[in-house]
């Protein structure tokens, strides 16, 4: 999706659980790729909500590209943007058994400054009941390209989690796209393969 015009196209970055709109992966994404104008937008807990925002946000600035990365990820999928090329990384389906079994319920800190001012927030059973609700009761949205990228590895939500996402992703017709070199979080060789198979195309 090579943008050859002088007038930059929009894009999104959809950050993860615990990050925040200074995250460290939106400036290492916005700095690779300056030939889009990055929407800076900050996100909850709560994923039904941060998909009526992500909705939003595509309706006003009708966007071209949108990369969310975990918990991001996972709010892209159910996000409403058919013109938009979506690329989720490592979508964290799972997030209700990874709240549950590796973050842990309770007070965190955020990884990041937030526009908010918040520092920390709080994860309950009942938000993983949410979690695990609106994924069984929605369905995901196509954009006009769809691609999805995933560790080999993934340690934050383990590797089974991460071949069942692969496995949905894939039978809704994303392309998937193995990082061998990556993480859970966005690392300089996920960045790599976002400019060789989407940006760069």
């Amino acid at each position: 999706m090579s943008n050859k015009t002088s007038t930059l196209q929009t894009a999104i970055y959809v950050h993860g659980l615990a990050s925040g709109a200074y995250s460290l992966n939106l400036k290492k994404t916005t700095e690779r790729f300056p030939q889009f104008t990055w929407a800076i937008a900050e996100y909850g807990e709560d994923l039904a909500k941060n998909v009526e925002h992500l909705n939003r946000l595509v309706a006003k600035l009708k966007p071209s590209l949108i990369v969310g990365t975990s918990m991001g990820g996972l709010t892209l999928l159910y996000a409403d943007a058919p013109n938009a090329t979506k690329v989720v990384h490592n979508p964290a389906l799972s997030i209700a058994d990874c709240v549950r079994n590796t973050i842990g319920l309770g007070e965190h800190p955020y990884k990041c400054r937030r526009l908010d001012k918040k520092t920390t927030f709080v994860l309950t059973e009942e938000m993983c009941q949410a979690y695990e609700a609106y994924i069984a009761s929605h369905t995901p949205s196509l954009g006009r390209a769809n691609y999805a990228i995933f560790s080999a590895h993934d340690e934050l939500l383990g590797d089974d989690a991460a071949a069942h996402a692969q496995e949905f992703v894939s039978s809704l017709g994303y392309k998937v796209v193995i990082d061998p070199e990556g993480a859970h979080s966005l690392t300089p060789s996920t960045i790599d393969l976002i400019a060789k198979e989407v940006i760069d195309k």
